[in-house]
């Protein structure tokens, strides 16, 4: 029982959560929901968004580049630094994600404030 109390509980949570294409759109810039596991299940589903589009060319380059941007100010602007940093590294190295930051927008930002932590996280 206690375990399906938890998943149900999960269940209402996530259900909460925007809609990984809307935020990777720019269309939701908030986010409502706080809880970590939430937040944690919405970079995957986002990362996972992402390499579909990649892999299937859904999109051209330059809106790639927009939802590449879209999900690092997302990050930034709702998530802990911890969960930043974490979503980046799964960005990268799980989900192979590759962007090029010159031609992002809020990419310097990011950088600065997150830089040497996503270095010194993708060196482990």
């Amino acid at each position: 029982e206690g375990l399906a109390a938890k998943f149900v509980a999960h269940r209402n949570i996530a259900a909460k959560l925007p809609n990984p294409t809307d935020i990777l759109t720019g269309k939701v810039t908030d986010l409502q929901v706080k809880e970590v596991s939430a937040m944690y299940s919405l970079v995957i589903s986002m990362c996972y968004e992402m390499k579909d589009i990649v892999d299937n060319k859904r999109m051209k380059s330059k809106e790639i580049d927009q939802m590449f941007d879209h999900f690092l100010l997302y990050m930034m602007k709702n998530f802990e630094t911890e969960l930043v940093i974490l979503g980046s590294k799964i960005a990268i190295q799980t989900y192979k994600l590759d962007f090029d930051g010159t031609r992002l927008k809020h990419f310097e930002e990011f950088h600065k404030k997150f830089g040497k932590y996503i270095i010194a996280a993708n060196k482990n």
